[in-house]
């Protein structure tokens, strides 16, 4: 009895070093140096509509809030 085929990669190729394109969620390359990335985690939805509404108070964007924030964290801590 012959063994079963296997099926054929689906995926593709994977990207190759030097790779520029940006693809959106494309994780294997190292952001430049002053680039943003992405950072996501899960809040309460409460805190998140807090930290609108302080965002919005002060016209500001809340990705500047919370980097300002977890920056005098990691400071204060001494991280």
């Amino acid at each position: 009895m012959a063994a079963p085929s296997k099926k054929p990669n689906a995926k593709g190729a994977p990207p190759q070093a030097g790779d520029k394109r940006h693809v959106v969620g494309n994780n294997t390359r190292k952001p430049e140096a002053g680039e943003k990335t992405t950072f996501n985690t899960r809040v309460p939805p409460e805190w998140k509509k807090r930290l609108k509404m302080f965002a919005v108070a002060h016209d500001v964007d809340m990705q500047e809030v919370m980097i300002e924030a977890v920056t005098e964290y990691l400071d204060k801590k001494g991280g």
